[in-house]
């Protein structure tokens, strides 16, 4: 007699192999279905007899063929993850370990309160199944994050090992981003650093802002690409990791990134071309956890951002 689950809420489901899952590990055949399991959970639950292949039991290892019946006996979950959702995603690239994806601005990274679905974390439990873990469940293989209006650039682990090390990247600060962003009025300096301390605002919590007393410390390197007459086009490198920060320091700058309304940013004179903040994470640069070597990824600069600089040398006087 097969061991019956911890649990008695069973999850039951039956499914026919076609041509595409044939050569698959049953194992990963499982996890792309059973994305809130980890696989080394389903590997214990097919070895106890609870997945049976053709009726019979099977190996987590075992490769699946075209036509086979996979009878499914599983634990139901209690514990909250990420639902999949079949939500396009641009990949920028992709490997065994980890992937790159082009997120969109309006998109929210992973779920949290009041979100359960439409998220990033959504889309990355449906696309790539089995991710690391290390976030926990309802933040699948994201080892940083963007914010929801900012568009770009942002890495995926597939393992926990390698989730690791990249994160031990950022935390030592060898991983380098840069970002774009189009902010108000006529940056004075071609290049310089902004050194300022940030923390929580005191009296607005969706906000962050310079704390000299409990600011933690937070440099950002800027160089300007392209004035225009009411606003610079600038290329901005972050050497930490705070929240919202260059959206911050560009504010404290006196020149708030365009529609940043949290910030200071504005739309209305720009109302019918962008309708949400002008920042975008363009490239990331770090060294690849298997080969060890320094790789490049970019986002290619999204249509609202072109309009508004389209928009913006239009608006420059014939020399």
């Amino acid at each position: 007699m097969r061991p019956e689950p911890d649990r008695q809420n069973l999850v039951r489901h039956r499914f026919r192999a076609t041509r595409v899952d044939a050569g698959t590990r049953l194992d990963k055949f499982l996890v792309v279905r059973f994305p809130g399991y980890s696989r080394t959970l389903l590997q214990k639950f097919v070895r106890e007899g609870h997945v049976l292949r053709n009726g019979k039991p099977t190996r987590p290892g075992r490769i699946v063929e075209e036509g086979d019946v996979v009878s499914v006996r599983l634990p139901e979950l209690t514990r909250p993850y990420a639902i999949p959702e079949n939500i396009p995603l641009d990949i920028l690239y992709e490997d065994e370990i980890l992937a790159v994806v082009n997120k969109p601005a309006g998109l929210t990274v992973h779920p949290g309160a009041g979100q359960r679905r439409g998220t990033l974390a959504n889309a990355l439990a449906y696309r790539f199944g089995e991710l690391s873990n290390v976030q926990g469940q309802l933040r699948p293989g994201i080892v940083h994050r963007l914010d929801k209006d900012t568009s770009g650039v942002l890495l995926v682990a597939k393992t926990d090992e390698h989730h690791h090390l990249l994160a031990r990247q950022f935390r030592e600060r060898t991983i380098r981003k840069e970002y774009l962003a189009v902010s108000h009025g006529v940056v004075e300096l071609d290049s310089d650093l902004i050194s300022l301390p940030i923390g929580p605002d005191r009296h607005r919590p969706m906000r962050m802002a310079i704390r000299h007393d409990v600011g933690r410390p937070s440099d950002t390197f800027y160089e300007v690409r392209e004035r225009f007459r009411r606003c610079t086009f600038l290329r901005v490198r972050p050497k930490s990791g705070r929240t919202h920060q260059i959206r911050v320091h560009l504010a404290a700058l006196g020149h708030p990134i365009v529609a940043d309304t949290l910030y200071g940013g504005k739309i209305g004179e720009f109302a019918g071309i962008v309708d949400r903040q002008m920042l975008h994470a363009h490239r990331i640069t770090f060294r690849h956890p298997l080969s060890g070597e320094e790789v490049t990824f970019r986002a290619p600069i999204p249509p609202d951002m072109e309009r508004l600089l389209e928009t913006l040398r239009e608006e420059e006087p014939d020399p």
